[in-house]
Order: structure tokens, then C-alpha cells, then sequence
């Protein structure tokens, strides 16, 4: 065990000390819930657009599930009990060596990472459901640069995140399941021609909007840091 959090502490430290003042302008923005807002509403119009209103909704419905058992998970059942800091946070021996952004420190404990989890389990539902190769692809790139993102924070170890993306995979994948289950037993739930049909051309616009949000998303935030 020793080894592996001294392996854990030596790859964040390495990764942590890479570092400009346009990328933390950048991380800190794209680290942010908030900015991401617009996106996950355009996603939410998408689908409704794709699988029809009931169906749409149900696939939001079963992606916030999964969102938030992950993050309740990590956050009130596994972070109390394993309670290890942060690696900015002041009491770490190691908060001298770590590059911090605008202050930020997180919270107290870091083990297992709500933003991996979140993230992962937002990512790994839609897959499962959208399974379109320009949205799998995106989300899940968009999960792994907000984990890289913690790093370079400074408020998550790589063991944090990997322990969190594990998690927020596994919830997504159940909640993917309970959306097919419901969807093939509960006729009103089932989804329109459009969601079944993926060479169909409503779904491959849809698709490619849902996708776009999150890359528009993260070319703002880039300009951004880069004219500030």
C-alpha cells in the first residue's frame, strides 16, 4: 500500500508541476459545474428531439440517477471512512510542492473524486444509450480532461480519480440497463423510430449537436484563457 500512495503521490506531483498561466485560466474554468450548464441542457433538448418527450426524459432521468448515486457514493459513504487529504489542502505534507490555482484548495478529503465520478457516470450512460460514435467519443474525452483538470488543481491524487471514474462507470452502466429494461417492458416508455435507427438523419444531427455543445464548450473557455 505504501507503494502504491508514494506511485500515486510522484505521478501527481509530476503532473501537477506542468503548469502555465494560460492553462490555469483554462482548467479552472473547464474544472467549473457551472459552465457546463448550457451543454447538458442542449443534450437534454437533443434527446428529447431523438427518442421523442417520455423517452427523452427518461434517459435524463437515468443519467441524473446515475450522476447523483455516484456522487453520494463518493462523497457521504467512502470519503468519511478513508478521509485522506486532499493534496493542496494545508494539512498534507505535501501542500508546499503543489500548484494551486486562484486559491483553490477543494475540501478536506479527496479519495474517491466526485468530478471523476460525475463525470464518468454522466459520460457512460449516453454512451450506452446513444452508442453514436461522435458522442462516446466526446463525452468521454470531456470526462478525462475534468479529471486531468483536478490535477492540475491540485485537489485530486490520480488514485482519486481513477477510483472515482471506476465508480461513476459502473452507475452509469446500471442506469443504462434500468433505461433498456423500463423502455423494453413499459411500452409508453419506449423511445421513437429515430432512437433505434442510427443511420437516420434526425439522429445523426441530434448526435452531432449533443457532441458540439461540449466541444463549443471547451473552445470558449480556451479563447477565453487565452485573450485574459
Amino acid at each position: 500500500m505504501d507503494t502504491l500512495i508514494q506511485t500515486d503521490t510522484s505521478i501527481f506531483l509530476a503532473l501537477n508541476g506542468l503548469h502555465a498561466s494560460v492553462w490555469d485560466t483554462f482548467m479552472y474554468i473547464f474544472s467549473s459545474r457551472w459552465v457546463w450548464v448550457p451543454a447538458y441542457v442542449l443534450t437534454a433538448v437533443m434527446l428529447v428531439r431523438i427518442a421523442g418527450w417520455r423517452s427523452g426524459i427518461l434517459i435524463v432521468l437515468c443519467t441524473a440517477a446515475a450522476v447523483a448515486l455516484s456522487d453520494q457514493t463518493c462523497a457521504t459513504f467512502i470519503r468519511p471512512y478513508v478521509q485522506r487529504l486532499r493534496p493542496a489542502n494545508p494539512d498534507n505534507p505535501i501542500s508546499y510542492l503543489v500548484h494551486i490555482v486562484n486559491g483553490y484548495r477543494g475540501g478536506s478529503y479527496g479519495f474517491p473524486s466526485c468530478h471523476a465520478a460525475n463525470t464518468f457516470a454522466f459520460a457512460m450512460t449516453l454512451a450506452m444509450i446513444v452508442r453514436k460514435r461522435s458522442i462516446v467519443i466526446t463525452v468521454f474525452l470531456w470526462a478525462v480532461l475534468n479529471c486531468y483538470s483536478r490535477i492540475y488543481l491540485g485537489v485530486h491524487y490520480p488514485g482519486d480519480l481513477l477510483v472515482g471514474a471506476a465508480i461513476g462507470t459502473i452507475f452509469g452502466f446500471i442506469m443504462s440497463l434500468v433505461y433498456t429494461n423500463l423502455t423494453r417492458n413499459i411500452k409508453f416508455l419506449r423511445p421513437e423510430s429515430d432512437l433505434i435507427n442510427h443511420d437516420s438523419g434526425i439522429y445523426s444531427k441530434s448526435s452531432a449537436i449533443m457532441a458540439y455543445g461540449f466541444i463549443a464548450t471547451s473552445v470558449l473557455v480556451l479563447i477565453y484563457a487565452v485573450v485574459v
